[in-house]
């Protein structure tokens, strides 16, 4: 099950919100938020709850092994975070890539088994026995508050890193009011028109523009610019549904992405779109000697989340390679590049690398490269991206708008409008909550239609 599942944001979204307001207890809204958790995991795949109760085990003895192993040293305490990284990295590898296992072997399991997203449960779990590695935070003694941590749903997808020392404190207190509601249920809107409006739309317009059937080239250019916007409008409203679910159910987290910017070149790409991940990267690998080696590692480890294949593999390597070469250079020196310089440079790497993603083969990336430069094209544009292009017009118009400064610049102007009085406040409130409710209509109108002709 995701968050744009009807099921999801209609039962189980409403009474996990609804149930945690009969009780001002932490334990009870803890409790709520635990079973809940557990429908929405055990609904997509029911093996994956066993996963997250293991790894939690695992992190909780782990994370208090190593705490105290810091009493006699460093070292001894690091040897209970690398175990406990082996032990979530492998479950991760186990579940997410299992087809590097045989079918005769032991570890081989049935493609319905593999629970997709567990790798973001293991990663955030990873995180919170480095904090305590590094002393960032205590390690936790009740097990029913890493539980909490470990398995809700509105932490699966508003980090994925969500960082237990930044949100302890509202496991263990916390409110909910109407105006969290109201806030969360928002960015919980917004997040699910992307996913439900937007992102199909940009994944049959990537599609059709990279059909190696019919090889365009125009549709070279548009498809793989429509398949970098879905990567992001998925990351994006995932995000926000993510961070609305965790706001309705009184918690405050931050968005994992940023605005696209070619103000950190490829790090401040991959910041933009997986901003929590690439943070957790920076704090392990920190400055000095060390972050050169530590920036290829863990950008293998994040080229590996999200490959889906060996050529995509190969390319998160280059990848690695240029986060190591802008750490050597230091981003204060990227940053005094002309931006005028860093726009068209960034365009070609991200067109040149990222690209990889969206192909299984080399050689299919490299039949897309020559369509760019008009080879083996069968002509400039095909009636399929024409198609979708002419009949989704506005939405795409719409959703280039949001991206881009002019879509922060109508934002920041209705902020700006809404502070200088208690009438204005009002009808901006007023317009956004109109906004919001069409918004839940047209999706869920579109997302049940959906499900209904599936």
């Amino acid at each position: 099950m995701t968050y744009s599942n009807l099921l999801f944001a209609s039962v189980i979204l409403p009474i996990s919100v609804l149930a945690t307001m009969f009780d001002r207890s932490a334990e009870y809204k803890n409790l709520i938020l635990c079973v809940t958790s557990l429908l929405f995991v055990i609904w997509g795949k029911a093996f994956a709850a066993a996963a997250i109760f293991l790894s939690v085990i695992v992190d909780f003895v782990l994370a208090i092994a190593a705490e105290g192993s810091l009493k006699r040293s460093k070292q001894s305490a690091a040897v209970f975070m690398v175990i406990d990284f082996l032990f979530n990295a492998g479950l991760f590898v186990w579940l997410t890539h299992n087809e590097l296992f045989t079918s005769d072997s032991a570890l081989h399991l049935r493609s319905a088994l593999i629970p997709v997203g567990v790798g973001f449960y293991t990663l955030k779990n990873f995180s919170y026995v480095y904090d305590v590695y590094s002393g960032r935070i205590k390690a936790e003694r009740n097990i029913f508050c890493l539980l909490t941590y470990g398995m809700s749903y509105p932490f699966l997808l508003a980090g994925p890193v969500v960082r237990y020392g930044d949100v302890e404190p509202q496991i263990r207190k916390r409110g909910t009011d109407l105006s969290k509601i109201s806030s969360g249920l928002s960015s919980f809107a917004l997040g699910f028109a992307k996913v439900t409006l937007v992102v199909p739309v940009l994944t049959k317009l990537a599609n059709a523009g990279l059909d190696p059937k019919e090889p365009t080239l125009i549709g070279a250019w548009a498809g793989m610019i429509a398949f970098f916007g879905a990567a992001y409008f998925s990351f994006a409203g995932l995000s926000d549904m993510g961070a609305g679910c965790a706001r309705m159910n009184g918690f405050d987290c931050e968005v994992n992405y940023r605005p696209i910017t070619a103000k950190h070149m490829v790090g401040g790409l991959v910041n933009s779109y997986n901003t929590s991940m690439a943070g957790f990267f920076r704090d392990i690998c920190g400055k000095g000697g060390a972050a050169f080696l530590l920036t290829a590692v863990f950008g293998l480890i994040g080229a590996g989340f999200y490959a889906q294949s060996k050529f995509a593999m190969a390319m998160g390597a280059v990848i690695a390679l240029l986060l190591m070469i802008e750490n050597l250079l230091s981003y204060e020196a990227i940053e005094k590049i002309p931006t005028v310089l860093k726009v068209p440079v960034l365009f070609v790497i991200a067109m040149l690398t990222f690209s990889a993603f969206a192909f299984g083969s080399f050689g299919e990336w490299k039949s897309w490269l020559g369509c760019l430069m008009g080879r083996g094209t069968l002509y400039q544009l095909s009636k399929a991206v024409k198609y979708i292009i002419i009949n989704n017009c506005w939405l795409l118009l719409i959703a280039l708008i949001s991206v881009t400064p002019i879509g922060r610049g109508i934002n920041g102007a209705l902020t700006a409008y809404g502070e200088k009085s208690p009438k204005a406040y009002g009808r901006v409130r007023t317009l956004k909550t109109l906004l919001t409710a069409l918004l839940l209509i047209v999706t869920f109108i579109i997302a049940a239609a959906e499900t209904a002709g599936a």
